[in-house]
Order: structure tokens, then C-alpha cells, then sequence
């Protein structure tokens, strides 16, 4: 039920109203239930609703709750970030301010590769994108001249390019809208606007809002000016003000409860925020409701050793006297380098833990390399060839690389392949820039077979040069392909065709097995399973079938891998497969003395045509020997232009495809014809070095797809040997995949296998041991899901969780799992894989090209979406990114003036008034995070440096003593 403050602000009439919602007052209930009133009974159309959140996360979450009380018409009303509605709006009407289609968005990688490309040293990036910031949003003037003429030429490299960061969004935006004819047919969609964290708006943010409502006036904001700290991003809780002034506002609602903290903890927390100025003549009258038996407390220390062995101590003896779960444990700090520290040592007493900081989809690594490589097929240029060799190749080896390339005045890439000519075959770094120049050279010819976005992902993450791979990878020669399954091709068909028309699946009781099997499906994006019970007349019932030998658990795995992989299968099925021998093997002076190609059509070869090539030059010993070619073959042979012509006219407009191309054939090519011929080359060496690490010799590769090879070193039979090599590859490629996808649901499958009744068989039994450490994994839910499950289902014969833990390895390896100890059970990699896949099946478009736009803007506008708390670990957070998240144990380290404000003892410095200010509120979000108990400390030194007073505990009447 709402108070009566909230009940005030949801029940208001369609007019502008401001909502001060301080912190554990129920803001997001309070959005949420606005919306319901607007259509239930303002009866506003769902689709003239627009709510603005900070995150992409909070959109998530408002959305997922909105369609719970809601149902359908839920989906309707438009939810999302500022910076998304302003990317489409741009989109729609962006060539009115001079933006081209088909503009990018360049995210803090971007940015930070383009004032590396002007010149700008990366100690000061972070630094520069401030004062950017500063002087857009705030008009704070460059104190340098080079400030200056770095923004200029920032701004120029991005227009240049047709690029926009993430400020110049919503500047633009902002701009458009000043435009008479845009504005009123953006205003015409809108008959209200909802602005949730109104405090983290920037001015330019806050002309959107206003440029939207300024017909209807009908805006409703909430937020809490005592809550700003992002005033580095350009928020200003003077936008309050504005608000007011501009929609004719003489008062506000203010929600008056705080439902979350004990009353002692608030009363601190309110003693410290008003020391700050108030920004209304009245200050906000809130009261907490519940008391604690637990005091606030302010501990002192020599150093933060001392600090954080204490810490380590107070949180097992307070769960060993409470009970509660370490999740509901967060220790808070300003600085990342703190938090850092303070993982090192809990992992060291072997206390599990997790930096829960926000991170954004694109900062995994296998992500990282998809987007570049997604980046060059849509904008090959020197930029994005850059981000590419920034995502797979060791970051020391490409700092001398930029620095050489830079003193020599040369591309990146033209740097690396003057590296990779250098440097010996055998070279570790030469084997590493040379694979990455090829599968730089292989995106083109990838991307031209395929059609749909998710199809060319799968084959990109095939060729990826990382060696970490998943469990599943590691050992996908033990695994069946799930197409050699007739069961398993018959159930995915029938899953397909349910969730298609929205039909329930239903699994029928097993011992429990079906609890995991319904996390397998929820994982795999089936919605609506039913477990026993009577099925609807409609579901689709997946039982256990005597044809089956692999186990229904596994069975149904397989069966949503094929699901997910309904797109993958070779599709380089046609091209033309090509070869050369030369007169030596030095590729900066070979000349060929026989040249071959095949063209291959659907998988059959359907065409020849070789010639041999008088060269200038003469044969060297060591060549003849390998080819059995000599000086008198050739000497009345056709000269190399003549051949070429005749090759060029062969090849056409085809993919061509060469064996090592990118190290030997497609150089040499290139030298002697001076220009490139077919559409796009492609290399099969970087493939085949993924899925046969033995030997991806052209003869062994023959040998193991059991390929007669000819005669070896004759361009004819090498090339004909190729064809088929290829396309044997390429159909191994395709069955790893599936063989190898959905790793992120192996915790789930762990307890199904776990707990089916029946025999196993050989590949059950492996994956059940291969599995078991993800079911203890960090950022696993499956023992929770089980427990919820087996208490619904009220089941007293089912294994208890306790049970399950013993029979899956012991609470020992569980600690030892997630304390980080065991890394079997690293989940980074299924994990950002789930999130990327989940991005990719929304982006859909007419054209391969609009799909890849689409999907990296979402993920460029994903950002950092605030931080990912766990409840099996204790969770370190910074301050800023602990808003809206809640804990029953707070420790805030760093209570001290070098942290909070910021003061600097060695140099002097002290913060500034509005330092000082911010600092306060963002103390104050971290100490309202806290429900029941609240820790500050403070240390004399910190990583061997003073740390001055604590200014901010002394506000509060807090005075730091040594712990008891």
C-alpha cells in the first residue's frame, strides 16, 4: 500500500509535479504505480507514455515490474535512457543538423583511442574527456591552450568520421530539437513524460525534458537533490530550479518515509547532508520507521592492513552470531584502487567476495574483440582496424607497436606487418601479429556469407584469437553434435514451435532433475515452463522417451543448443579456392611459376583452370626441390601479366580462398598484378590452427578429413586439396559451435544430471563432472532456483539443498569455488556470452548492416549499468555506483579527509566548496545504503601516505576509536 506522501505524487492530476524521494522512500514503486494511474485511470494511451531512467538496467527493471502489474499494455509505454532516445531520434532526423545515416557512437574505448590518435598521452585521457565535459555542460573555460586545441581536433577527428560520444548525443539532440518542424512532431507522440533520478540530469538532458512537455506541462520528475554526485558527467541539482521556474511549479511532493535504514543510521546520515546549503527554502522532513539493535560505529586504525584485517574478523564473527548470508554484506569506498585491495585480502583469508562495481557489456574481452571485429566489417579504416589489434593482441606488444608506428609516421597495421616480415616464423609475438593481421584480412570474406547477425557472431567468435575458451571448447571432442540425434533435432523442432506461439512447457516431476531442467530453459529464454501438476491442453510436454539414450537432461541441453544454433551451418560453400608456387619463398621477392584456381559452387568444385608462369628470374635449388618445377618447364610458359589476366577473368567477382593466403599467396599477388583480384580474400590457416592445434598443415589436414592430397606442392592438386579442406572445416566449425553453446547454462544441468533417476550414459556422466563446479559458481543462481522450487512444490522426498551441495562436491569446494580459488568454474565468459546473445536476438533489421548497427549502438549505450550484487559473497561497491541497492551490513572504508572530501596532505590541496558539497551527498547515498548496521573507518595512513583528518565524522559527532 502507498504512504500518504506517495500517494499524494501517484494520484496527482496531468500536470508538472516534482517528486523529492530521499533514499529508501519506495521512488521506483512510486514511478511505477504513476504509470498504472495514468492508464487506469487517467486512461492515457500506453503508447503516448515516455519514462527517462539513468541506466539501462533501471529501464530493465521499470519495464519487468510494469509488465507484471500491467500485463501486455505494459510493453507499450516507451522506457529507456535519455541517451537511446536521443541516438533515435538522431537517427530519424539527424540530417537536419548535418549528421549522415548511419552515424557511430563512440563509446569511452573509442574516445580514448581517439586522443591516442591526436597526439594525447593516455595518463591524461581521463583527465581531458572531464574538462570536455566541463566545458560543454558547465562552459568551464580551458585553463590550456592545448586543452583547447586537443577538443578541437577531438571534435574534427569524430565529424570526420561521422561519429558522436555520448555528450554530443544529447548536445545534438538538444539542438535538433530546436528545429520548429522536428520538434512539434516529436512533441505530437507524447502526451506525458516520466524522469526518474532527475538529479543526474545534465542542462542538455534537461532541455530535452522540457522541449518535449513544453505543450502538455505534463512532466512528472522524481529524484533527490541530496543524492547528486555526478557532477563529472555535468549533473546539476540546479536543474531543480529550472524545473520549477520553467513549468510554473510553486511547491513539490516530498515522499517523507525512508523505509529502509534504522533510525540511529538516518539521523547520523541527516546531520552529515545539511551541512550542505539547501537548494529549497525548506528542507525535506523524512523519518526512518525501524530501529536497530546494532550502534553506528567509527573505528580508527594505524593503516589499512590493520583496517582490513579487522574487517575480515567483524564479519565472520557477526554472521556466526546473526546468520545472514554474506550478500547482505557491502563493504563501499571511494576509490576502485581501495576496493582492489580489499578483494586481495578477503580472497586471501578465503572469505569469497566480488567487486560488484558496473561494468558494461562491451568491457569482457571476447565482447570486446565481436565489436571490433563487427566495427571493421561496417567501417574498415584505420580506427577501427586499431580497436581490432587493441582487442587481440597483448597490450605491451601493441604500445611498441603505436610508438614505432607513430616515429615512423606509418598505420598501425602497416607497423605490424613490417613486424611480422621482421620477425622470425617461430617468434611468439611474430606468430601472435601475424594470425591477427589474417583474420583482420579474413572479415570481409566472413561477413559476405551471411545474411543475419547472429550467424556471422557465432562464426566470428569461431575464428577469435584469445586462448580461453569454455569447458564445453575445451573438450568438444568428447561431446555428439545435437544434429546427430534424431530425438534431439524432433524436441528443439517442438520447443521452437512452443515458444513461437507462447505454449507452456511442461516437464513432469523427477526427483527434482526437473528444477534444473527448468533453469536449462529459463536460461535458454523459455518463459513458461510448468513443472508436474495437470499440463495445459495446449503445452508442449517434454518427457523422457525409450528411444532416447542420452537422458532427458541432456537431451533437452542439446535440444536448446540446436534452438540456439537453428542459424549456424557452413555457408562457405561457395568460392574460389586458389594456389601459387613461386621461385623462392621470401614473399617480398617471389615470383610465381604456377598459378591454380578452382571454383567451388554449393560444395561441389564445378570449374578449374592452372597455368604455369615464366618468371624473370630463376628457379632457386630449394624451390625446385619442393615443387619439381625447373627453369626449362617454364621457359616457354606464358608471362606472369598474361597469366594474371586469364586468373583475374577466372576469379571473377568470388571469394577467393588461399592456405596461409594473408602470409604468402595474397601478398605476392598483389606485388606482381598490383591490385587484388575477386571480391574479398580469405585465409583458411587461422580456422584450421583453431580446431586441429596438432597441425594445421595443408597435407595433415587432408589426411584427417581423410582428403586425398594429389600431389603435393602442384598448385593444381593443392588448390583442389584446399577446396575440399574448406569446406571440411568449415562444417567442423559449424558442429562446434553446437556442440559447444549455451555454456552459461551448466549450473543448471549440473543438478539435472545430478539428480535424473535413470543411467546416465558415457556423455552425461562426463558433463555431470565437467559441470558440477558451475553450480557453485559466483554469478550463479541454480541452488537458490532449486530451493525456491522444491519449497513451492512442497515436496518433502526431495533432496534438500544441503544434500545437494554434499553430493556435488561439499561445502569445501563450494567456498573454495567462490572465493575464486577454483578457477574451473569461471563463469566470465558463459556469462558475458548470455548478456551479449540476449543484445543480439533484439537487433533486427532488413539488412545484415542495419542488424550490426543496431547491435552496436545497444551496446554502446549500455555504458556502465550500475553495479551487480551477489548474494553468495560479500560485495565491494564504489560509493557512485551503489545507488538504489540496499544491504543489512555497511562498511564505508575511508572516512577520511584524502578520501572524503578528497583533501591532499602532501600537496596542500584542499577541495573546493563544491568538492566539499558533493563529497557530502555522496557519503550520505552510501550510508543510506545500510539497514541495519553501519561501519566507518578511518586510517592514519593509506598505501603508506597520510590521510589528514576526518572531517566528515567529526560533522556527525562521530569520533573514530580503536576497535574493542
Amino acid at each position: 500500500m502507498p504512504s500518504p506522501s506517495q500517494r499524494e505524487a501517484i494520484e496527482s492530476g496531468a500536470q508538472p509535479l516534482l517528486v523529492l524521494a530521499g533514499p529508501g522512500a519506495g521512488k521506483t514503486f512510486c514511478l511505477i504505480e504513476r504509470i498504472r494511474f495514468l492508464l487506469e485511470v487517467l486512461a492515457l494511451d500506453p503508447a503516448r507514455i515516455c519514462a527517462f531512467t539513468f541506466t539501462n538496467k533501471a529501464a530493465g527493471e521499470i519495464a519487468e515490474r510494469l509488465e507484471r502489474t500491467l500485463g501486455e499494455r505494459a510493453a507499450q509505454v516507451r522506457t529507456g535512457t535519455i541517451h537511446a532516445f536521443c541516438a533515435e531520434l538522431l537517427r530519424e532526423f539527424g540530417s537536419r543538423i548535418g549528421l549522415r545515416p548511419g552515424f557511430g557512437i563512440a563509446d569511452d574505448k573509442t574516445q580514448r583511442a581517439v586522443l591516442r590518435r591526436i597526439g594525447q598521452s593516455p595518463k591524461w585521457h581521463a583527465t581531458l574527456l572531464k574538462r570536455f565535459t566541463g566545458y560543454r555542460f558547465r562552459k568551464e573555460p580551458f585553463q590550456r591552450r592545448e586543452d583547447a586545441d586537443a577538443f578541437a581536433r577531438y571534435e574534427d577527428f569524430l565529424a570526420q568520421r561521422n561519429m558522436v560520444d555520448f555528450d554530443m548525443l544529447v548536445i545534438r539532440t538538444a539542438e535538433l530539437l530546436a528545429d520548429p518542424h522536428v520538434v512539434h512532431r516529436v512533441r505530437a507522440r507524447w502526451d506525458c513524460v516520466l524522469v526518474d533520478e532527475f538529479q543526474d540530469l545534465n542542462p542538455y538532458q534537461y532541455q530535452v525534458v522540457r522541449e518535449l512537455a513544453r505543450d502538455h506541462g505534463h512532466v512528472f520528475a522524481v529524484g533527490d537533490e541530496e543524492q547528486s554526485i555526478f557532477s563529472w558527467t555535468g549533473a546539476d541539482p540546479r536543474v531543480f530550479r529550472t524545473f520549477l521556474n520553467d513549468f510554473k511549479l510553486a511547491t513539490n511532493v516530498s515522499l517523507r518515509e525512508n523505509r529502509r535504514c534504522s533510525r540511529e543510521i538516518f539521523a547520523l546520515a541527516r546531520r552529515l547532508i545539511e551541512g550542505n546549503a539547501p537548494l529549497f527554502d525548506e528542507r525535506k522532513v523524512i523519518e526512518a520507521d525501524h530501529d536497530s539493535p546494532f550502534c553506528v560505529s567509527a573505528l580508527a586504525f594505524a593503516d589499512d592492513e590493520a583496517e582490513q584485517a579487522w574487517l575480515i574478523d567483524d564479519i565472520r564473527r557477526d554472521r556466526a552470531a546473526h546468520g545472514f548470508a554474506l550478500g547482505d554484506v557491502a563493504i563501499l569506498y571511494r576509490k576502485h584502487h581501495t576496493g582492489e585491495t580489499a578483494e586481495a585480502r578477503l580472497l586471501a583469508a578465503g572469505m569469497p567476495c566480488r567487486l560488484a562495481s558496473g561494468h558494461a557489456i562491451g568491457d569482457d574481452r571476447v565482447v570486446t574483440y565481436v565489436l571490433a571485429a563487427l566495427g571493421v566489417i561496417t567501417a574498415p579504416d584505420d580506427l577501427t582496424e586499431e580497436s581490432f589489434f587493441a582487442a587481440v593482441l597483448p597490450a605491451p606488444l601493441l604500445d611498441m607497436a603505436r610508438a614505432s608506428a607513430d616515429e615512423g609516421k606509418r598505420t598501425l597495421r602497416a607497423e605490424l606487418e613490417r613486424r611480422a616480415r621482421q620477425l622470425p616464423r617461430e617468434h611468439v609475438e611474430g606468430r601472435g601479429i601475424r594470425r591477427a593481421l589474417c583474420t583482420l584480412g579474413n572479415l570481409g570474406a566472413i561477413a559476405r556469407r551471411h545474411t543475419t547477425l547472429v550467424g556471422l557472431v557465432e562464426e566470428l567468435l569461431a575464428h577469435r584469437i584469445d586462448a580461453w575458451c569454455s569447458v564445453l571448447e575445451e573438450h568438444h571432442d568428447e561431446l555428439t553434435d545435437p544434429l546427430a540425434h534424431p530425438e534431439v533435432v524432433a524436441l528443439a523442432g517442438r520447443l521452437g514451435a512452443a515458444v513461437e506461439s507462447g505454449r507452456t512447457v511442461w516437464l513432469a516431476r523427477a526427483n527434482g532433475a526437473e528444477i534444473g531442467m527448468k533453469g536449462m530453459l529459463a536460461g535458454a529464454g523459455v518463459r513458461r515452463v510448468q513443472l508436474g501438476g495437470v499440463a495445459p491442453p495446449d503445452a508442449e510436454c517434454v518427457v523422457a522417451t525409450e528411444t532416447s539414450s542420452l537422458g532427458l537432461p541432456l537431451t533437452l541441453f542439446k535440444a536448446l543448443q540446436l534452438l540456439r544454433c537453428g542459424d549456424v551451418a557452413n555457408r562457405f560453400r561457395s568460392f574460389t579456392a586458389i594456389d601459387i608456387e613461386t621461385t623462392d619463398n621470401h614473399v617480398d621477392t617471389a615470383e610465381v611459376v604456377e598459378i591454380a584456381a578452382v571454383r567451388v559452387r554449393d560444395g561441389m568444385i564445378v570449374e578449374e583452370w592452372s597455368s604455369l608462369v615464366r618468371p624473370q628470374g630463376r628457379i632457386t635449388a630449394a624451390a625446385r626441390k619442393a615443387h619439381h618445377i625447373s627453369d626449362e618447364m617454364v621457359a616457354n610458359a606464358p608471362s606472369f601479366g598474361e597469366a594474371w589476366l586469364q586468373y583475374r577473368a577466372f576469379c571473377g567477382e568470388d571469394v577467393l580462398v588461399a592456405h596461409n593466403g594473408f602470409g604468402f599467396d595474397f601478398p605476392i599477388l598483389r606485388r606482381l598484378g598490383g591490385a587484388d583480384a575477386g571480391a574479398s580474400n580469405y585465409d583458411t590457416l587461422p580456422l584450421a590452427r583453431s580446431l586441429q592445434p596438432t597441425s594445421a598443415k595443408l597435407v595433415d589436414l587432408a589426411r584427417r578429413f581423410g582428403i586425398d592430397a594429389g600431389t603435393s606442392h602442384r598448385a593444381l592438386d593443392d588448390t583442389r586439396t584446399l577446396a575440399r579442406v574448406c569446406l571440411a572445416l568449415h562444417d567442423l566449425g559449424a558442429e562446434v559451435t553446437r556442440k559447444t553453446a549455451l555454456a552459461n547454462l551448466l549450473d543448471h544441468l549440473a543438478i539435472a544430471l545430478l539428480l535424473w533417476p535413470g543411467d546416465p550414459g558415457p556423455e552425461a556422466e562426463l558433463l555431470r563432472r565437467l559441470c558440477r563446479p558451475y553450480a557453485f559458481g559466483r554469478y550463479s543462481d541454480c541452488l537458490d532456483l532449486y530451493d525456491a522450487e522444491r519449497t513451492l512444490a512442497a515436496d518433502s522426498s526431495l533432496p534438500t539443498v544441503d544434500q545437494l551441495i554434499g553430493w556435488l562436491g561439499g561445502t569445501k569446494m563450494m567456498e573454495r569455488v567462490r572465493a575464486g580459488a577454483d578457477k574451473t568454474a569461471d563463469e566470465r565468459y558463459p556469462a558475458a556470452m548470455a548478456r551479449m546473445r540476449r543484445l543480439l536476438e533484439q537487433c533486427t533489421g532488413d539488412s545484415l548492416y542495419e542488424q550490426i548497427a543496431a547491435f552496436l549502438e545497444r551496446v554502446a549505450l549500455s555504458r556502465s549499468d550500475g553495479a551487480d550484487p551477489t548474494q553468495a559473497r560479500v560485495n565491494l561497491l564504489t560509493l557512485h555506483s551503489t545507488k538504489g541497492l540496499e544491504f543489512s551490513r555497511v562498511y564505508i572504508l575511508g572516512a577520511e579527509d584524502s578520501e572524503l572530501p578528497g583533501d591532499s596532505p602532501l600537496k596542500g590541496r584542499g577541495a573546493t566548496r563544491s568538492e566539499i558539497e558533493e563529497s557530502r551527498r555522496l557519503l550520505y547515498v552510501g550510508m543510506t545504503r545500510a539497514k541495519d548496521r553501519l561501519v566507518l573507518t578511518y586510517v592514519r595512513e593509506r598505501d603508506g601516505q597520510p590521510t589528514g583528518g576526518h572531517r566528515f565524522l567529526d560533522e556527525m559527532g562521530l569520533r573514530p576509536q580503536p576497535p574493542a
